[in-house]
């Protein structure tokens, strides 16, 4: 029997194990790949412990990013047929999961990837790359010239940031604690980089922007970080909260963004992905992208499926991460 990922206890990944399961029949509009790829995402740690935006009755799989070839459909399928490159996109996906040798999907949330892109690379897309296109293109409407702050750059979400502001003629700002990950944020093609333990945040923007400030802050930590780069806020300017990677309080600069207009968004793909329309044109924006290559998702590292544990270990507690966590099957 195919071996999956569950989570049988709301203990983080202390709760998963390997799990041999029957193989079921796609129904209705599901489609059914086998899983050469998978993805890890921050927001597992929070489903794992019963505090993400959606639950699982336990023992659950879980998981939203793989890659892999359809075997089967359901009998209401219409976009996909068996021996297709598929990728899942991220859903509230209440127990369907991907993580493990097999995936069932509605084909609502599964998408083709691009022929010059690997598995890895196939599992690596949606999450990151779709989030950033609904906060850049749909809502804030980035243009030309326009100035990008993007804390956390060198991990896989700030990453895809950057790459959407430059399909967008803009100026990605990119932080990093430590000089480490200067060097790899510049090879990457980060236009400035600033080290937020060496350098004051709001400063360094100001003098890049020449004064203009950021029109879109984007931002996976929160907390008290947010107080440090109130300051470096452009008119109008736009403020994605879209991890809460620091569990501290998010202390949000009231005068500083009454001053600036500026709006704070607790912010998901999850609010946007359930529009067709919306879908539809993320997909084909981000795949076009893709296919030309424009863009490329980053992998960072790849474990097998048996050694779970340290690519969520990795995942959590790693430093200098600069892309995607793997997990082959």
């Amino acid at each position: 029997m195919p071996k999956v990922l569950r989570l049988h206890e709301f203990t983080g990944p202390d709760g998963l194990r390997i799990d041999d399961i029957t193989k079921p029949d796609p129904k209705g509009n599901e489609v059914r790949f086998n899983v050469e790829a998978f993805a890890l995402n921050y927001g597992d740690f929070e489903l794992m412990e019963n505090g993400y935006v959606f639950s699982i009755d336990l023992p659950s799989r879980m998981g939203d990013e793989a890659s892999g070839i359809v075997d089967a459909i359901g009998p209401e399928v219409t976009q996909f047929k068996i021996g297709d490159r598929v990728s899942s996109m991220p859903w509230m996906n209440e127990g369907y999961g991907v993580n493990g040798e097999f995936a069932i999907v509605p084909e609502t949330f599964l998408a083709k990837y691009p022929e010059n892109l690997t598995a890895a690379e196939g599992c690596s897309i949606w999450v990151t790359y779709l989030t950033a296109y609904y906060a850049l293109v749909e809502i804030s409407k980035i243009k030309k010239d326009d100035f990008i702050l993007i804390t956390a750059a060198s991990s896989s979400a700030g990453l895809a940031a950057m790459d959407v502001a430059h399909l967008l003629g803009a100026t990605a700002i990119g932080t990093t604690r430590t000089s480490e990950n200067k060097q790899f944020l510049i090879d990457a093609g980060v236009d400035h980089v600033i080290v937020t333990s060496k350098e004051d945040i709001s400063e360094r923007v100001q003098d890049i922007s020449k004064g203009k400030g950021a029109r879109v802050i984007y931002d996976p930590i929160g907390g008290p970080l947010v107080m440090k780069y109130a300051g470096a806020m452009g008119q109008n300017c736009d403020i994605y909260l879209y991890g809460g990677m620091d569990p501290r309080p998010t202390v949000i600069p009231e005068m500083e963004m009454i001053r600036k207009a500026a709006v704070a968004r607790p912010y998901s793909v999850y609010n946007h992905i359930y529009d067709k329309e919306q879908r539809e044109r993320g997909v084909k924006y981000i795949y076009e992208a893709l296919e030309s290559g424009k863009i490329k998702p980053r992998v960072d590292r790849t474990y097998p499926l048996e050694d779970f544990r340290k690519a969520f270990d990795y995942q959590l507690k790693g430093k200098g991460r600069k892309g995607k966590i793997i997990i082959l099957p």
